[in-house]
């Protein structure tokens, strides 16, 4: 890269992308490519994303950009904007923004800079199997070059953590948090409590952390605040004699007072189902 062009999580050295290629016949083509915008769309609803757009995204003659294939071209088009107009998703219509070998559909989002980015993507090709020899027998026993639908939905996940990122304010949901809870004992006197309930945590694949510093309580409640942990089990004298723990959510002052066995169960039932509770409350 050129000096000043990496951008954080946005724009780096090197990039992982979860990649998948669909080889199919042009029967099968329009069909594949709605059941990929389905699974893009499902996604976005699960991390609960709703301000990007579509750009379906052509080629422009004459640019020495594109493949030399107008009639192939041509068919391509066609097919993802019957595609997308069948799908009934809004999208806007972008000369010059195509794959070298074919049309796409992308996903667009603003970062916080508002500058437009692209977060994810789903192409189709009717060129690049010719040029690989790739080839099927159809019902026809004639052979074939298959229609290849490239497809990221989550597009490079650096760039697509980073919209998380931005997304959330860092304060994730419990079932996407690097942390998910953390144990803060009142004193000392009740580290031992914390530790069983951690590790049991910790068993169970919950991602739990114990803060059993030497810092005071406020300090500890402060810490978690500023981490943005989702969740704070709380012990002390009560919690420990009856085997409860007192819940607390961030960015919230609620707390609620619970047995331990019932906790781990909610908790684990709202990583399962990946629930966001603020969403739940707002609802």
């Amino acid at each position: 890269e050129q000096s000043g062009e990496l951008t954080g999580l946005l724009r780096v050295r090197s990039m992982t992308m979860n990649d998948a290629h669909i080889y199919c016949s042009p029967e099968q083509a329009k069909a594949e490519f709605i059941k990929v915008m389905n699974l893009h769309t499902e996604y976005y609803k699960l991390f609960g994303l709703s301000d990007f757009w579509m750009r379906l995204s052509l080629a422009e003659e004459d640019t020495g950009k594109f493949l030399d294939e107008p009639e192939l071209w041509k068919k391509a088009e066609m097919l993802v904007t019957e595609a997308m107009d069948e799908v009934g998703i809004p999208y806007e219509a972008v000369r010059g923004e195509a794959a070298f070998y074919g049309p796409k559909i992308d996903f667009q989002v603003t970062n916080v800079v508002g500058r437009e980015e692209t977060a994810s993507t789903n192409q189709l090709d009717l060129v690049m199997g010719k040029r690989f020899g790739l080839t099927y027998i159809a019902s026809d026993n004639e052979e074939h070059t298959p229609i290849i639908i490239h497809r990221a939905p989550l597009g490079t996940h650096e760039r697509f953590v980073a919209f998380l990122i931005e997304h959330y304010g860092g304060a994730f949901p419990t079932w996407l948090a690097p942390v998910q809870v953390r144990v803060i004992p009142v004193a000392s006197a009740f580290n031992e409590y914390a530790q069983r309930l951690n590790d049991n945590l910790f068993g169970t694949f919950v991602r739990s952390e114990l803060d059993d510093s030497n810092d005071s309580f406020s300090k500890k409640i402060r810490s978690a605040a500023i981490a943005k942990i989702p969740n704070l089990l709380i012990v002390g004298e009560n919690e420990q004699a009856d085997q409860t723990v007192t819940w607390q959510r961030y960015g919230s002052k609620d707390r609620q007072t619970l047995a331990f066995d019932e906790f781990r169960s909610l908790f684990q039932d709202e990583i399962l189902q990946r629930r966001d509770w603020r969403i739940s409350v707002q609802v």
